[in-house]
Protein backbone atom coordinates (compact mmCIF):
# COMPACT_ATOMS: atom_id res chain seq x y z
CA UNK A 1 0.00 0.00 0.00
CA UNK A 2 1.70 3.17 -1.14
CA UNK A 3 1.20 6.46 0.59
CA UNK A 4 0.85 9.77 -1.16
CA UNK A 5 3.50 12.39 -0.53
CA UNK A 6 1.31 14.48 1.74
CA UNK A 7 0.62 11.39 3.87
CA UNK A 8 4.30 10.63 4.52
CA UNK A 9 5.82 11.83 7.77
CA UNK A 10 7.14 15.34 7.58
CA UNK A 11 10.22 15.33 9.81
CA UNK A 12 10.09 19.07 10.34
CA UNK A 13 6.48 18.68 11.43
CA UNK A 14 7.42 15.82 13.78
CA UNK A 15 10.17 17.91 15.39
CA UNK A 16 7.79 20.85 15.85
CA UNK A 17 5.23 18.46 17.39
CA UNK A 18 7.84 17.15 19.85
CA UNK A 19 8.95 20.67 20.79
CA UNK A 20 5.33 21.74 21.27
CA UNK A 21 4.56 18.69 23.44
CA UNK A 22 7.69 19.30 25.51
CA UNK A 23 6.78 22.99 25.92
CA UNK A 24 3.23 22.30 27.17
CA UNK A 25 4.35 19.42 29.40
CA UNK A 26 7.18 21.44 30.97
CA UNK A 27 5.04 24.57 31.39
CA UNK A 28 2.09 22.77 32.98
CA UNK A 29 3.92 20.19 35.08
CA UNK A 30 6.29 22.81 36.54
CA UNK A 31 3.88 24.14 39.21
CA UNK A 32 2.89 20.59 40.20
CA UNK A 33 6.53 19.55 40.54
CA UNK A 34 7.29 22.81 42.38
CA UNK A 35 4.60 22.04 44.98
CA UNK A 36 5.83 18.51 45.62
CA UNK A 37 9.44 19.68 45.86
CA UNK A 38 8.39 22.30 48.44
CA UNK A 39 6.24 19.90 50.46
CA UNK A 40 8.26 16.76 49.92
CA UNK A 41 7.16 13.41 48.61
CA UNK A 42 4.93 11.97 51.29
CA UNK A 43 1.95 9.68 51.79
CA UNK A 44 -0.35 12.23 50.14
CA UNK A 45 1.75 12.22 46.98
CA UNK A 46 1.62 8.43 46.71
CA UNK A 47 -2.10 8.39 47.56
CA UNK A 48 -2.90 11.01 44.92
CA UNK A 49 -0.76 9.23 42.37
CA UNK A 50 -2.43 5.90 43.13
CA UNK A 51 -5.93 7.36 42.95
CA UNK A 52 -5.10 9.08 39.66
CA UNK A 53 -3.58 5.96 38.13
CA UNK A 54 -6.73 4.05 39.03
CA UNK A 55 -8.45 6.17 36.37
CA UNK A 56 -6.30 4.30 33.86
CA UNK A 57 -8.09 1.03 34.61
CA UNK A 58 -11.63 2.39 34.74
CA UNK A 59 -13.75 0.70 32.02
CA UNK A 60 -14.24 2.83 28.92
CA UNK A 61 -18.02 2.84 29.30
CA UNK A 62 -17.61 4.71 32.60
CA UNK A 63 -15.29 7.28 31.01
CA UNK A 64 -17.86 7.63 28.23
CA UNK A 65 -20.33 8.80 30.88
CA UNK A 66 -18.00 11.76 31.43
CA UNK A 67 -18.46 12.86 27.82
CA UNK A 68 -19.34 16.53 28.17
CA UNK A 69 -21.32 16.90 24.95
CA UNK A 70 -23.06 14.78 22.36
CA UNK A 71 -22.61 16.99 19.30
CA UNK A 72 -19.66 18.55 17.50
CA UNK A 73 -21.34 21.96 17.79
CA UNK A 74 -21.21 21.73 21.60
CA UNK A 75 -17.42 21.33 21.52
CA UNK A 76 -16.98 23.96 18.83
CA UNK A 77 -18.94 26.39 21.01
CA UNK A 78 -16.49 25.68 23.85
CA UNK A 79 -13.52 26.61 21.63
CA UNK A 80 -12.19 23.28 20.40
CA UNK A 81 -11.34 24.80 17.03
CA UNK A 82 -9.25 27.42 18.84
CA UNK A 83 -7.53 24.71 20.91
CA UNK A 84 -6.68 22.90 17.64
CA UNK A 85 -4.33 25.76 16.74
CA UNK A 86 -1.92 24.97 19.59
CA UNK A 87 -1.77 21.19 19.74
CA UNK A 88 0.15 18.41 18.02
CA UNK A 89 -0.56 18.49 14.27
CA UNK A 90 -2.62 21.64 14.82
CA UNK A 91 -2.79 24.80 12.72
CA UNK A 92 0.36 26.30 14.22
CA UNK A 93 2.39 23.16 13.53
CA UNK A 94 1.09 22.97 9.96
CA UNK A 95 1.95 26.62 9.37
CA UNK A 96 5.48 26.28 10.80
CA UNK A 97 6.17 23.09 8.84
CA UNK A 98 4.76 24.54 5.60
CA UNK A 99 2.53 21.54 5.13
CA UNK A 100 -1.18 20.98 4.98
CA UNK A 101 -1.58 17.65 6.69
CA UNK A 102 -4.46 15.27 6.21
CA UNK A 103 -5.14 11.97 7.83
CA UNK A 104 -6.57 9.53 5.34
CA UNK A 105 -8.78 6.86 6.81
CA UNK A 106 -9.29 3.89 4.53
CA UNK A 107 -11.81 1.58 6.06
CA UNK A 108 -13.43 0.88 9.35
CA UNK A 109 -10.31 -0.77 10.82
CA UNK A 110 -8.19 2.38 10.38
CA UNK A 111 -10.98 4.49 11.89
CA UNK A 112 -11.15 2.12 14.86
CA UNK A 113 -7.35 2.19 15.27
CA UNK A 114 -7.39 5.99 15.30
CA UNK A 115 -10.25 5.88 17.80
CA UNK A 116 -8.12 3.68 20.09
CA UNK A 117 -5.35 6.30 19.92
CA UNK A 118 -7.83 9.03 20.84
CA UNK A 119 -9.11 6.97 23.78
CA UNK A 120 -5.54 6.43 25.01
CA UNK A 121 -4.80 10.20 24.93
CA UNK A 122 -8.10 10.95 26.65
CA UNK A 123 -7.40 8.42 29.41
CA UNK A 124 -3.90 9.88 29.96
CA UNK A 125 -5.36 13.36 30.39
CA UNK A 126 -8.04 12.10 32.82
CA UNK A 127 -5.24 10.59 34.94
CA UNK A 128 -3.29 13.86 34.88
CA UNK A 129 -6.43 15.95 35.46
CA UNK A 130 -7.19 14.06 38.65
CA UNK A 131 -3.59 14.25 39.89
CA UNK A 132 -3.35 17.99 39.14
CA UNK A 133 -6.72 18.60 40.84
CA UNK A 134 -5.76 16.69 43.99
CA UNK A 135 -2.41 18.51 44.05
CA UNK A 136 -4.16 21.89 43.69
CA UNK A 137 -6.51 21.04 46.57
CA UNK A 138 -3.56 19.98 48.74
CA UNK A 139 -1.70 23.14 47.78
CA UNK A 140 -4.72 25.20 48.78
CA UNK A 141 -4.97 23.38 52.13
CA UNK A 142 -1.29 24.18 52.79
CA UNK A 143 -2.19 27.87 52.16
CA UNK A 144 -0.28 28.10 48.87
CA UNK A 145 -3.21 29.94 47.33
CA UNK A 146 -1.34 31.41 44.35
CA UNK A 147 0.31 28.09 43.55
CA UNK A 148 -3.07 26.32 43.80
CA UNK A 149 -4.43 28.83 41.28
CA UNK A 150 -1.51 28.28 38.91
CA UNK A 151 -1.88 24.48 39.17
CA UNK A 152 -5.59 24.81 38.45
CA UNK A 153 -4.87 26.99 35.37
CA UNK A 154 -2.26 24.46 34.23
CA UNK A 155 -4.82 21.70 34.72
CA UNK A 156 -7.29 23.46 32.45
CA UNK A 157 -4.65 24.07 29.76
CA UNK A 158 -2.88 20.70 29.90
CA UNK A 159 -5.76 18.35 30.69
CA UNK A 160 -9.26 19.81 30.35
CA UNK A 161 -8.64 21.35 26.90
CA UNK A 162 -7.15 18.11 25.49
CA UNK A 163 -10.02 16.09 26.98
CA UNK A 164 -12.47 18.36 25.16
CA UNK A 165 -10.43 17.94 21.99
CA UNK A 166 -10.29 14.14 22.29
CA UNK A 167 -14.02 13.92 22.97
CA UNK A 168 -14.65 16.10 19.91
CA UNK A 169 -12.39 13.87 17.78
CA UNK A 170 -14.12 10.79 19.19
CA UNK A 171 -17.44 12.11 17.86
CA UNK A 172 -15.89 12.79 14.45
CA UNK A 173 -14.30 9.33 14.15
CA UNK A 174 -17.43 7.59 15.43
CA UNK A 175 -19.32 9.27 12.60
CA UNK A 176 -16.84 7.78 10.10
CA UNK A 177 -17.25 4.31 11.61
CA UNK A 178 -21.04 4.67 11.33
CA UNK A 179 -20.72 5.74 7.68
CA UNK A 180 -18.71 2.61 6.95
CA UNK A 181 -21.17 0.51 8.91
CA UNK A 182 -24.06 1.86 6.84
CA UNK A 183 -22.21 0.85 3.64
CA UNK A 184 -22.26 4.31 2.12
CA UNK A 185 -19.52 3.06 -0.18
CA UNK A 186 -16.83 5.59 0.54
CA UNK A 187 -13.43 4.13 -0.38
CA UNK A 188 -11.59 6.80 1.50
CA UNK A 189 -12.74 9.56 3.79
CA UNK A 190 -10.40 12.48 4.16
CA UNK A 191 -10.76 14.50 7.30
CA UNK A 192 -8.70 17.60 7.92
CA UNK A 193 -7.51 16.85 11.43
Amino acid sequence: MSRRTEDRPNYRQEIINHVLNFFWTFLCFAPVVWFWVKEGIDLYFYSFLSISLMTGIVPQRILDLLMLGSTRKFYEKWGVKYILKFVQNGSLVKMLSNKRSYVVINGKSQARQYLKTILMYERYHWICLLFFMLTAIDSFLYSYFELAGVITAANVIYNLCPILLQQYNKLRISKIVKLYRSSVGYRSLIQDL
